[in-house]
């Protein structure tokens, strides 16, 4: 792992192999230790690089800054062109920044392959989806009632949200993730503004082939934002990934590299 400064900060990195690079994207609570699983696999094919995010990973982060959608897209923009080998396979985890960076930089994009994304703005106005965002909103709720101000607490209480398989799961997770995602969650972040809504009709813009990959255990929030995700992109093929949660690239990491590097071949 080494460091890579782009836009005024200094963000964690790691790359391996060689020929068209795959980079990859994680989400919230989360930084390049996520793709471990990923690493080996597909530096075997392609040139694997991976960031954190940043105010993610070991850092040590200013109490103040940039942490706009704005900021996390120009971030992986400018990774992506100091590669210098032309348009990438881009995979991103649960956040919208590689989506974002689909839309804002489309010829930087070779394909993109998105992981139950995080885009609420789908299920507004969609009967189906205005119960999963109640739901959601209900949930979210719950667990900071539950946790009561205690950060540990918080964090696997979350994490157990979005596993979607009940009490006790965070502890039965290997270690290297429990470890990532309670360094993730204790840090403090600056208030980010709101993120420009992608909406249905925006998203249609994307003429990138897009691989999308919904967990068959996945949160009724998540499962119904992928089945009308995938109405919006018109180069859209889905699948829904068996016996898996929301986590599935790291906790079935055989299965999950298999799917992304089939579709991979074919672009």
């Amino acid at each position: 792992m080494k460091q890579i400064q782009v836009n005024g900060v200094s963000l964690e990195y790691a790359e391996k192999g060689a020929g068209v690079p795959v980079v990859f994207s994680h989400g919230g609570a989360s930084d390049l230790r996520y793709w471990k699983p990923q690493r080996e696999i597909f530096a075997k094919h392609y040139r694997y690089v991976s960031y954190s995010h940043r105010f993610h990973g070991r850092g040590k982060w200013p109490a103040e800054g940039d942490y706009s959608a704005e900021a996390h897209v120009a971030d992986l923009l400018a990774i992506i062109q100091s590669l210098g080998s032309g348009p990438v396979h881009l995979v991103g985890f649960s956040a919208a920044i590689a989506l974002r960076a689909t839309l804002s930089e489309p010829r930087l994009v070779r394909s993109l392959t998105i992981i139950e994304p995080n885009i609420s703005w789908l299920l507004e106005g969609d009967a189906e989806g205005e119960k999963a965002l109640t739901w959601w909103r209900e949930e979210n709720l719950r667990v900071d009632a539950e946790a009561a101000g205690d950060g540990e607490r918080a964090a696997k209480l979350w994490f157990e949200l979005v596993n979607n398989r009940g009490p006790g799961a965070f502890d039965a997770q290997p270690e290297g993730l429990r470890r990532m995602w309670l360094d993730n969650f204790g840090t403090t972040r600056p208030t980010a503004p709101p993120p420009e809504p992608l909406t249905c009709e925006k998203l249609s813009e994307i003429a990138t082939p897009t691989l999308v990959l919904g967990a068959e255990h996945g949160m009724l929030y998540s499962r119904r934002i992928v089945e009308l995700l995938v109405r919006c992109i018109p180069h859209c093929h889905l699948v829904v990934v068996p016996a898996v949660t929301h986590f599935m690239s790291y906790q079935e990491p055989v299965v999950f590299n298999e799917v992304v590097l089939d579709f991979l071949a074919n672009h």
